[in-house]
């Protein structure tokens, strides 16, 4: 067969090539097997030869391990009809490839330990894997991105092992300060490198929200960078979100683990609860509250299903389900209180000269801020008044409305993002008042 007499001769290319030591070219192995162009490229895309060779610079491989196969092991490997693509196949570097694969293993190891109830220690063991998953992961990527010497720092002894930036390092290379995943993994590292002594069972009810989330944050960051499956679809689950999430009683902490350190503990319980609250997405910490709401307006409470292959977007577009809390937790602002914090958020972190495009109105003092015509106009350009929501909540009796922090922020994004967006919110406000006094 002529596909067989082009994989024997290709095998016999690189095993002379990696017995003299030396690299080969693309043309040599176009020359050699007889193929098109298109033909080694559809071998190289799929991953059918990255066991065999390494892509050094653009046209020139060098040949991997090649002298210990034979020939119907070689074919067989090679072979289009067996549908399998090596771990990193899509990564230039030898170094990244093999770091991609130390990060799979070791983020399988974190699963597997912390998914053994019978270890107390789980969650520290946890930590620890999961940390140099991801370094390894971010370092595979950013090798791909800016070659190997960038992961090394500049400054080394010759006679010693060169070190590596550091995780919180690669983080600033790959994701911006505000990037919630990068934010997971921060909190996550903290404990690594301060707190893990007190990572006691007490606390997993609340840690392994976070935990989950950045499961999934690496999963979908190691399938987009390895266009590979972290796990096939046969695998049942992850990591299990078991545990009591009850609170424990700060007396029951002090007898078990001492006065000083169930204090420790107890803060450290009420700083996630408060963390996993502040960002309220699940690339933070997962939602585990759940609220249904029967409606007949989408917008006002219809349930949505998502399944787990759907991914981080389906997650995201499920219904977060929580217990009923206070209208003066949730949406605490009247309207004027509401404007003021708009116009302390703009104050303090944009200058003047940067409001002055953006905002109409001018305050007593001549400076650029929202009023209440402004304000007015934003919402109902936003139709938040339509329902009660995450932003606007109305009181029936006596008729009154609130705003939440998250209407505060949001109004302040959309200002600063398009400078003309409380003009164009004017003037459809204008508008329709035109149109009602019709």
């Amino acid at each position: 067969m002529a596909t067989r007499k082009s994989q024997k001769a290709l095998l016999m290319l690189l095993k002379n090539k990696e017995k003299a030591g030396d690299s080969v070219t693309l043309s040599e192995i176009l020359k050699c097997t007889k193929w098109r162009k298109s033909t080694f490229d559809t071998y190289w895309n799929k991953g059918r030869l990255n066991e065999f060779i390494n892509e050094t610079k653009s046209g020139i491989y060098t040949p991997l391990n090649i002298s210990r196969l034979t020939e119907s092991e070689f074919s067989r490997l090679l072979s289009q009809s067996k549908h399998r693509q090596e771990l990193g196949h899509t990564c230039k570097s030898r170094l990244a490839k093999a770091l991609l694969r130390k990060s799979r293993d070791n983020m399988l190891l974190a699963l597997e330990l912390y998914n053994r109830p019978s270890l107390d220690n789980r969650l520290d063991s946890f930590v620890l894997c999961f940390c140099v998953a991801w370094e390894q992961l971010l370092k595979a990527m950013l090798i791909e991105k800016k070659g190997e010497n960038f992961i090394f720092k500049p400054k080394y002894n010759k006679n010693k092992i060169r070190e590596t930036i550091s995780l919180r390092e690669c983080l600033k290379q790959i994701y911006q300060n505000d990037d919630l995943v990068r934010k997971n993994l921060e909190f996550i590292t903290y404990y690594r490198d301060q707190a893990v002594h007190l990572l006691m069972p007490e606390i997993q009810g609340q840690i392994s929200r976070f935990f989950q989330s950045g499961i999934m944050n690496y999963i979908r960051e190691f399938e987009c960078f390895s266009k590979q499956q972290f796990l096939s679809s046969s695998h049942a689950g992850l990591l299990s979100l078991v545990g009591d999430l009850k609170d424990p009683d700060d007396a029951i902490l002090g007898n078990r683990y001492g006065s000083e350190i169930g204090k420790e503990i107890s803060y450290i319980i009420k700083e996630l609860t408060i963390e996993s609250e502040k960002y309220d997405d699940v690339r933070f910490a997962v939602p585990i509250n759940v609220r249904l709401v029967f409606a007949k307006s989408d917008k006002e409470g219809d349930i949505i299903l998502s399944q787990a292959n759907d991914g981080m977007e389906g997650l995201r577009n499920a219904i977060v389900v929580e217990k009923p809390v206070d209208r003066e937790k949730t949406h605490p602002y009247r309207q004027k209180e509401a404007i003021c914090e708009i116009n302390k958020y703009l104050n303090e972190k944009y200058k003047e000269t940067d409001l002055e495009h953006a905002l109409i109105s001018r305050n007593s003092n001549k400076q650029p801020c929202i009023n209440g015509y402004d304000f007015q106009a934003i919402i109902h350009k936003l139709k938040w008044k339509n329902s009660n929501n995450r932003e606007h909540y109305m009181n029936k009796n006596p008729e009154c409305h609130y705003y939440s922090e998250y209407a505060v922020e949001e109004i302040v994004k959309k200002i600063i993002n398009d400078v003309l967006f409380v003009s164009r919110c004017r003037d459809s406000y204008g508008n329709q008042k035109k149109k009602i006094a019709r």
